[in-house]
């Protein structure tokens, strides 16, 4: 019952964000009424103020920093309605700059990969062939990351607005999820004799560090 229940939820919670997605994006092609893009264009800021309040050290720098970035958006939006574009399209990038460097960092000399480390919290000790899998793998989510990146800069400045929005919004969940499952296929194929972990307990691995990566013992 209550995995049946949480299934139930994670599948609602796909469906939800799609929808949003698909909602985002036919209003950044206008297709949508002003008071629906105006409440989309604030969503990401309500939930920036949000972490703000919440988590910020200098909350004045940060309500300095909302405040100038909304007022930016406003410009944007009734000048030449792109508000709502920049509202997705800064935070996408940023998200993947951030992985990008999360990731990346760890491949530095005298660091251990991200991946190898998330292997080891799940399968302890791991055998030569492996750690130079998931080294590989830790620099296959760079590349992803800085494609993601890339991408949207020259769909952004060579394409229309339509591709590049549909790039950021419709695209973006199922390639992240198309990255998971090539990868999980390739290792189920590439090393048949280790025990591998499902894609959710990966993910669950993945927050659980970085949690403790956030935790005051960690630093």
């Amino acid at each position: 019952m209550g995995r049946g229940f949480a299934w139930l939820w994670t599948v609602l919670v796909v469906l939800g964000c799609s929808g949003y997605q698909w909602l985002v994006h036919s209003a950044v092609m206008e297709g949508q009424a002003e008071v629906v893009r105006i409440s989309l264009m604030i969503a990401p800021l309500l939930a920036l103020a949000y972490w703000v309040m919440m988590r910020a050290r200098n909350k004045l720098l940060g309500i300095f920093i909302l405040l100038a970035v909304s007022a930016a958006l406003y410009l944007l939006e009734h000048e030449k309605h792109w508000g709502l574009a920049v509202a997705y399209g800064i935070p996408h990038a940023g998200v993947y700059l951030f992985l990008l460097w999360f990731f990346g960092h760890t491949l530095v000399t005298g660091k251990e990969p991200l991946i190898t480390r998330l292997a080891r919290r799940v399968h302890g000790s791991l055998p030569p062939d492996m750690e130079a899998y998931t080294r590989g793998v830790t620099l296959a989510w760079c590349i992803f990351f800085a494609a993601q990146v890339i991408a949207s800069a020259l769909l952004f400045r060579y394409a229309s607005l339509n591709i590049w929005s549909l790039f950021i919004t419709i695209m973006n969940f199922p390639l992240l999820v198309l990255m998971f499952v090539s990868e999980y296929a390739y290792r189920l194929a590439r090393h048949r004799d280790f025990p591998h972990a499902s894609i959710l307990k990966s993910i669950q691995a993945f927050a659980s560090d970085a949690a403790l990566s956030k935790s005051p013992k960690a630093r």
